[in-house]
């Protein structure tokens, strides 16, 4: 079956405007909460491993930020999901 390019349907998410979102703000909330944590131990990592003085290595350097970007992604998906400013 060949089709047309102005007939081909692609799959989205429709907005049901009557739909009860059920418990999926709640759980998005607590993903950003969860990632404010993770950004708080991002910065702890990121001071605390900067600070060692013998045994330096690329880890001291790369754990803690990485640490920290994750957790700042998962705070913006979680609280703009949740409260739909994405």
């Amino acid at each position: 079956m060949s089709h047309a390019v102005g007939t081909v349907i692609l799959a989205g998410v429709a907005h049901l405007p009557k739909h009860d979102p059920g418990w999926a703000p709640g759980f998005l909330a607590l993903l950003g909460i969860f990632g404010c944590v993770l950004v708080c131990a991002g910065v702890a990592l990121t001071r605390s491993l900067l600070r060692v003085k013998d045994g330096k290595n690329w880890f001291n350097f790369v754990f803690g930020p990485v640490v920290l970007v994750i957790g700042l992604a998962m705070a913006v998906v979680g609280f703009g999901f949740a409260f739909r400013l994405l």
